[in-house]
């Protein structure tokens, strides 16, 4: 018999190997938080995107690192399943940024990535050479095989003036074989700019980067600056990825060697055979492979843009703020008139520019012309067009006077005026024949021959008033309107006052509820450390607390409207005024003084809605 002592120690052996491999693993996994860089190489005028594993809720300290600058971009969770076992990670997500070229080093978690950081512009045969930040490589994936996604931002010009429109371009990259649904539009992330005409639905296409097929999803729009100031996108496109990938499990016998006996019926080939087959070599696993769902927001590389103002020097008298490429001519309708009767002046301007900045003042009134403001409308053609109702005074050969349009050009960088051509136009006297109201009212009638008196009276019949039915009032059809009215009226007043009620008091729970959401936010980015997000969070539960308060709109709480309020010593005016720095400038306050600021504004908030 072949099933001995020997053949039972070998196998203890077997089971006490495979718990000490599984127990160091969980003991390894545990003690180190996993941690990568995607792309491992970049240009010094890129950036790279490390993620770390926040294994219980906390992530390891970030190691200072000379030359290299960390800033934190946001969180994503990761759902993956093996073989209907569902495991969820939470990673932090920080954007890595280079002084100069170089080989940089960073320990972190126990473990040590390598970024490596070519000179300004280089550009490589690797999918790091392109200037785009994205996720992380897949874990089996060699460097050169680029990232599960990508998104890249074109702006035209790193230069632009207040309202001038310049295109700007937003493009996906997501690695082919992997499904994406998009939760949201893309986003500039500069909140002093606006974007026109972003397309609803993307266009698609296929793009190769470093040998790697790629799907392109492309946005087009149009981005206007509102005010002048030097500013840094961050772009972002909120995401869902799922993609599956192959078992990295090794599919060799790891205890080949260990049972050596021949016989295929003994259980130690059984044993064997059972091994091949299962996890342990990685055929069903191989079979299924790890689908794995990521629930995150792509973001593009920090890009610098300044805005100037238009010259002071040499202005028009008549400029209102368009900056662009504009003509203009105008039309009469109709082409002949009458005197005192309203005619249509049409004025089109068209080219290129934000169209929203375009506007006039129209035809001013004057000896032979009355005129009223311009209504104005955007066409689908791309112009914008004012019409403006003019009344002739005069008869005969009349000329609508030339109307001028200023505006700035960038590219030379100087104001140009555009006029109308005049136009003539034939307008007659009013006609003849119009009724005019009588001067006298005409000789009087006559008066009727009196009846000459008599002692006699005639008879006098009373013949009493006119009844049409004699159906009664109930079944008459005026009975019931004029009954229920009153009633319907009465019940309308009554719910009225309750619906007002009621109506203030959902305001005031969702007042309640979104300032709480603002004080979570605030006592989390506290703990973090993170002031830029605690400053936004504080702000933005000021400004729905006051506004409640004030009656006024969220975004007319500024540090200026509460300084004029409550006066400039008040800490909570200091509050507002540096979130409102924040928000268009790239700065890092101070994170010392987070947990007296968070008192601050917690008591102030606690003061405020006691008020309400």
């Amino acid at each position: 018999m072949r099933w001995n002592r020997q053949t039972h120690f070998r196998l203890a052996a077997i089971g006490l190997g495979v718990a000490m491999a599984f127990a160091q693993k969980a003991t390894a996994a545990g003690a180190n938080p996993m941690a990568d860089i995607s792309p491992s190489e970049i240009a010094a005028d890129q950036a790279a995107e490390l993620r770390v594993d926040t294994a219980g809720g906390h992530a390891p300290a970030l190691p200072a690192v000379d030359g290299l600058h960390f800033q934190r971009t946001g969180q994503s969770t990761e759902m993956t399943a093996i073989n209907g076992v569902v495991s969820q990670h939470a990673w932090s997500l920080y954007q890595v940024v280079a002084d100069r070229p170089g080989s940089y080093t960073i320990p972190i978690g126990g473990r040590t990535l390598q970024l490596k950081v070519r000179p300004a512009g280089a550009r490589g045969a690797s999918a790091a050479s392109v200037p785009m930040a994205g996720l992380r490589p897949e874990p089996d994936e060699s460097a050169h095989q680029g990232s599960l996604a990508l998104l890249h931002v074109v702006l035209p010009s790193k230069k632009i003036f207040v309202g001038q429109a310049v295109p700007v371009t937003f493009k996906a990259y997501f690695r082919a074989g992997t499904q994406i649904t998009l939760t949201g539009a893309p986003s500039l992330g500069i909140t002093a700019f606006t974007i026109n005409h972003l397309q609803d639905e993307p266009r698609q296409s296929v793009e190769s980067i470093g040998g790697i097929p790629y799907r392109v999803a492309t946005w087009t729009a149009q981005a206007s600056a509102a005010m002048p100031g030097h500013f840094a996108t961050r772009a972002t496109l909120p995401i869902v990825a799922r993609y599956r990938e192959a078992s990295r499990r090794p599919a060799a016998d790891p205890f080949s060697g260990m049972l050596d006996d021949d016989d295929t019926s003994s259980p130690s080939s059984l044993i064997r055979s059972f091994m091949k087959q299962s996890a342990f070599g990685g055929n069903l696993s191989d079979l299924f492979g790890q689908e794995h769902q990521r629930e995150m927001t792509l973001h593009a590389p920090v890009q610098t843009v300044e805005v100037l103002s238009p010259p002071t020097s040499g202005q028009p008298a008549d400029y209102n703020g368009a900056v662009g490429h504009f003509d203009v001519h105008a039309t009469l309708a109709p082409t002949t008139g009458t005197t005192f009767a309203p005619m249509s002046l049409k004025i089109e301007v068209t080219g290129q520019g934000n169209l929203d900045r375009v506007s006039t003042t129209g035809l001013p009134s004057s000896a032979n012309w009355k005129t009223y403001p311009p209504s104005a409308k955007v066409t689908e053609q791309g112009a914008k067009v004012f019409e403006q109702a003019v009344v002739p005074q005069a008869s005969g050969r009349l000329q609508v006077p030339a109307v001028s349009f200023s505006f700035f050009d960038p590219d030379r960088r100087q104001y140009l005026t555009r006029s109308t051509a005049p136009i003539g136009v034939e307008i007659a006297a009013t006609p003849n024949g119009v009724a005019t109201p009588s001067a006298n009212l005409g000789k009087s009638a006559p008066k009727a021959t009196e009846a000459p008196a008599t002692t006699l009276r005639p008879n006098r019949f009373d013949e009493g008033r006119f009844v049409a039915t004699l159906l009664p009032p109930y079944r008459r059809p005026w009975f019931w309107p004029v009954v229920t009215v009153p009633w319907l009226a009465l019940t309308i007043l009554a719910v009225r006052p309750r619906e007002r009620v009621a109506s203030a008091r959902i305001r005031r729970r969702a007042l309640r509820e979104t300032v709480a959401q603002h004080r979570m936010a605030m006592k989390r980015a506290a703990i973090a450390g993170d002031s830029v997000r605690f400053y936004e969070a504080g702000a933005a539960a000021l400004r729905e607390r006051l506004s409640e308060t004030w009656k006024i709109a969220p975004d007319e709480v500024t540090a200026a409207e509460a300084a004029a309020r409550l006066g400039r010593d008040e800490p909570i005016v200091a509050i507002l005024g540096t979130a409102e720095r924040l928000r268009f400038a790239a700065a890092e306050p101070d994170v010392s003084s987070l947990a007296r600021l968070e008192e601050i504004i917690e008591r102030s908030l606690d003061e405020e809605e006691r008020r309400t």
